[in-house]
């Protein structure tokens, strides 16, 4: 039977539900080869302990740690370990991890657990701690409550962050950078810009683990990485190249990927010492600009179309990105607008080459 193989952004939720195209490499076990561009310590993720730089995203996405809180497809917050997230006033939180949530070596994770993950997190990441500004916690059977030191209503938002995955300080962390987490796969070997090999959790929380075992291997070159998909070494590739993708645009291989928040962006200086200030204060010149900027072009030849034009920071698949509304590529536009502003093209040059000028001579 010919089996699909599968390119994308979204490998935690595949590993986690199962594959029906995984190939079976023995009559009662699933295993699965999974090829990662980002997998490397240049990216910031040296191995899956989610306290270390970036690497709480490898942590995450093979399925090894988990979160109190999530982010749905849609871009609302959700809870995961956590049953519940109650802000009891500006600077407290009342959170209830579900009861029936262990880690992978079967040890129950209650909110004793969690304080004592925090506060390690907190310690040794300065990121996490300068975003989750957390005062003290007391922990209390499966209620954890957390006190900041001064009001943060999206500390629930923080809590989904790839650093926040939930592991077992009574096991630490070793000198590898494995962890023991909550999540469907156990790491049983991890080496750095190498592999992370991971079989499934048994005592899961959240139901049965369909894929016995995993390997994921670290081929940062694109190239290399579309090869080895071409060639059946790997089941599944993470970080493929765009120029890559037309290879696998056929009935054998499945894309998943989604919107993110991740975009091309420019800034307008509208700081008051710029010297181009008077410039780029005046909003017709700003919508002129807009108006100038093909994004189409920018997504048809530098991602080769496997891209979308933003109308804001975020997607309209987020609740929070939709009902945006933005100008769309127009030059002749542009110009009318500055003419009706009484600025010109050439008004506009001539004021930038005298703003330049002054400059030079201060």
């Amino acid at each position: 039977m010919k089996t699909k193989r599968i390119l994308g952004i979204a490998l935690a939720v595949c590993m986690t539900m199962g594959l029906t195209t995984v190939p079976a490499m023995a009559e009662d076990k699933k295993t699965f080869v999974f090829g990662d561009t980002t997998f490397n310590a240049e990216n910031e993720e040296a191995d899956i302990n989610p306290q270390n730089t970036y690497a709480g995203w490898a942590c995450i996405r093979y399925g090894v740690g988990e979160t109190l809180m999530k982010i749905a497809d849609d871009g609302t917050l959700e809870p995961w370990l956590a049953e519940s997230a109650v802000n009891v006033n500006a600077t407290t939180w009342e959170i209830v991890i579900k009861d029936a949530v262990c880690f992978s070596n079967g040890k129950k994770c209650d909110a004793a657990a969690v304080k004592a993950c925090l506060e390690h997190l907190i310690e040794v990441h300065e990121r996490a701690a300068g975003n989750l500004k957390i005062a003290s916690m007391e922990a209390d059977g499966q209620k954890l409550t957390i006190v900041t030191s001064e009001p943060n209503p999206i500390l629930m938002n923080y809590l989904s962050e790839a650093y926040g995955c939930i592991i077992d300080m009574e096991v630490g962390i070793s000198d590898n950078g494995c962890v023991v987490g909550t999540g469907p796969y156990v790491a049983t070997e991890v080496v750095t810009d190498d592999h992370v090999n991971l079989i499934k959790n048994v005592n899961y929380w959240d139901g049965e683990v369909k894929v016995d075992e995993i390997t994921v291997r670290t081929i940062s070159d694109g190239d290399t990485l579309a090869m080895a998909l071409q060639s059946g070494e790997i089941d599944a590739a993470y970080g493929m190249a765009y120029a890559s993708y037309p290879l696998f645009e056929n009935d054998n291989y499945k894309f998943t990927s989604i919107q993110t928040s991740r975009c091309f962006w420019g800034m307008m200086n509208l700081h008051k010492e710029n010297s181009g200030y008077t410039i780029m204060s005046d909003p017709a010149v700003r919508k002129a600009i807009a108006m100038g900027i093909n994004k189409q072009d920018f997504v048809d030849v530098l991602l080769n179309g496997y891209g979308y034009t933003a109308t804001g920071a975020f997607p309209d698949s987020f609740a929070f990105g939709q009902g945006i509304q933005t100008v769309s590529f127009d030059p002749d536009q542009a110009r009318a607008e500055l003419e009706a502003a009484g600025s010109t093209p050439t008004a506009t040059a001539s004021a930038k080459r005298t703003a330049s000028s002054s400059r030079s001579a201060g």
